[in-house]
């Protein structure tokens, strides 16, 4: 801590690329940013680590990268987790209030929340969130909070996220072979939304589609509480490997015609616009025009949004929100994927991104980056609030998932 501030670095571990962002944070929580590192993701696919080694190499890169900037060290950071791993399910909890007077107080939050956690999970599971929706005290419904009302009954809806626990271990494993200690583990859509929805969104209701390289990750809001999470195996890189397999060009060539020229819907592509390519040789072998490249983009990106919205739909809110879809992620960037979308979900669709300001932070103001802004954001709403307000508690998982693997590694 340095002139009342203190230092949180945020670490998004994604299938394209490592992002480290370190940034300081005073009393009020403005967030300043100090120092941004990135370095490409070789060992993570659809948001799993398949290796170790790969994945440590590009974290240490990228927080040099980092410290370099801010010319400070980094010891700690929180991270976000993602994956087809992660389930979301609603339940609820119930309890008699057990005060004389019959005034709810902590204590009895925390006894509803607990019966809320009172699932069966598969040994190899664990709750990574309990998420409040709402509560009830007796008859009376909608409640937020509930602390110093009276009552014989309390009951509250929650929404658990679960992970399993060896993938996770192996993120946490990754983090500790960089050298730097791990304070908290974030679901990904749930630190995106911290970055780019406003409370008013999330109590009317949204749904935020974040479109990476490897996954597509969907969280819903309706009435200030998340009504639904789920994760969806295809991103941005299933796009590049269309654009490679249709015009027989290498990864890396699909991946940059696709950036550069790339239209999320054939109609608006302009069939007079022409582009060079090359083989897997990389020579000059003809020219596609701009309409052609689409026709392999918009099948795939069609079936990602169509998938988001089934994803949606598992809600039990229907599918049409007061503030609409919300996309974002690099490949929401994706020219004309408004369109697109406009199409098939019939409501209001906009991209969302950071609204930092001054100094570098402007270089984070992209969807590319909302993940690992919003990661930032959640962690110094957690480091200011009573965690028991988003229920999070993961060092004590961290502690005893060492002590549990400690002998393989």
């Amino acid at each position: 801590m340095k002139n009342g501030k203190q230092i949180i670095t945020a670490i998004d571990i994604g299938t394209s690329k490592i992002c480290v962002v370190t940034a300081s944070f005073d009393e009020d929580n403005n967030l300043e940013i100090l120092g941004i590192g990135e370095s490409k993701s070789l060992g993570i696919k659809k948001g799993i680590v398949v290796n170790i080694n790969d994945t440590v190499d590009g974290i240490k890169k990228a927080i040099l990268d980092a410290e370099n900037q801010s010319g400070k060290k980094i010891n700690d950071c929180v991270i976000g987790i993602s994956g087809e791993h992660i389930r979301g399910i609603n339940n609820t909890g119930v309890i008699m209030v057990q005060n004389v007077n019959q005034e709810i107080d902590h204590n009895d939050i925390n006894r509803v929340l607990k019966h809320a956690q009172t699932i069966t999970l598969p040994l190899e599971r664990r709750i990574l969130h309990v998420l409040s929706q709402d509560f009830k005290v007796d008859d009376q419904s909608g409640i937020k909070d509930p602390i110093g009302m009276i009552g014989n009954r309390l009951e509250t809806k929650v929404h658990l996220v679960t992970s399993e626990k060896t993938l996770e271990k192996n993120i946490i494993s990754c983090i500790e072979r960089s050298d730097i200690n791990l304070n908290d583990i974030i679901l990904n859509p749930l630190a995106t939304s911290y970055s780019v929805l406003d409370q008013n969104e999330k109590d009317l209701g949204i749904a935020l589609i974040d479109i990476g390289a490897g996954t597509t990750e969907v969280i819903v809001f309706a009435e200030g509480g998340v009504q639904h999470t789920g994760v969806i195996p295809l991103g941005g890189n299933n796009i590049t490997l269309d654009i490679a397999h249709g015009v027989q060009t290498t990864i890396e060539n699909a991946e940059k015609l696709k950036c550069k020229y790339g239209i999320a819907k054939e109609a608006l592509a302009n069939p007079d616009e022409l582009i060079n390519i090359k083989d897997i040789n990389n020579n000059e072998i003809r020219n596609l025009n701009q309409k052609e490249l689409a026709s392999f983009i918009e099948p795939r990106m069609e079936e990602i949004l169509l998938l988001a919205k089934s994803e949606i739909k598992k809600c039990g809110q229907g599918d049409i929100f007061t503030f609409g879809i919300k996309l974002t992620g690099g490949t929401s960037r994706l020219k004309n994927s408004i369109d697109l979308a406009n199409n098939i979900f019939f409501q209001p669709v906009k991209v969302g991104k950071p609204r930092l300001k001054g100094g570098i932070s402007a270089n984070l103001n992209c969807p590319t980056y909302s993940t690992v802004v919003g990661l930032l954001k959640f962690a110094i709403k957690n480091h200011k609030e009573d965690s028991l307000k988003d229920n999070f508690s993961i060092k004590n998982f961290i502690n005893s998932i060492k002590n549990l693997f400690k002998d393989i590694y």
